[in-house]
């Protein structure tokens, strides 16, 4: 008894190295995520975006995004994550600041994003540490996501 309880208890420790250790790449699963209220501050943007883009949440990654944003490249392109990201842990989303990349008029902030990422499709960015700096404007009385890899 003891020896068969020593087996289970070993596989289960298998199993649960990769889902304490890093990601756990898989198949994709969908999930509704909400849109962040307007009064929603730019993190809290930015990480309903990207929490939108790991459940392939279309409708959300939309509510959150600037209205001139081409939706047909964000969800198509080979290298956008809405197609290769399925997966990230230790999502850290830094304070936001100024942006000077902004149109002349409007209000922009910027934050830097680090996480650690694993991807169902081959894309250009590899599993593991990730970072980049994501830009939101505030359009219409909230902030809106400028679109991935906008700076």
């Amino acid at each position: 008894m003891l020896r068969g309880s020593g087996i289970r208890r070993a596989l289960l420790v298998l199993v649960l190295i990769p889902v304490l250790t890093s990601c756990w790449c898989g198949q994709v699963v969908r999930r509704d995520v909400p849109v962040p209220p307007a009064s929603a501050s730019p993190e809290e943007v930015v990480r309903a975006y990207i929490d939108a883009l790991l459940g392939k949440d279309a409708e959300t990654v939309r509510a959150v995004m600037v209205p001139e944003t081409d939706f047909d490249n964000e969800f198509n392109n080979s290298i956008n994550p809405f197609r290769n990201w399925i997966s990230a842990n230790d999502i850290t989303i830094g304070e936001s600041y100024t942006s000077d990349l902004c149109p002349a008029g409007e209000k922009c902030r910027r934050m830097n994003v680090t996480m650690e990422l694993c991807e169902v499709n081959d894309g250009s960015y590899p599993d593991g540490d990730f970072a980049q700096s994501f830009g939101v404007r505030y359009v219409k009385d909230r902030w809106l996501v400028t679109g991935f890899g906008s700076g």
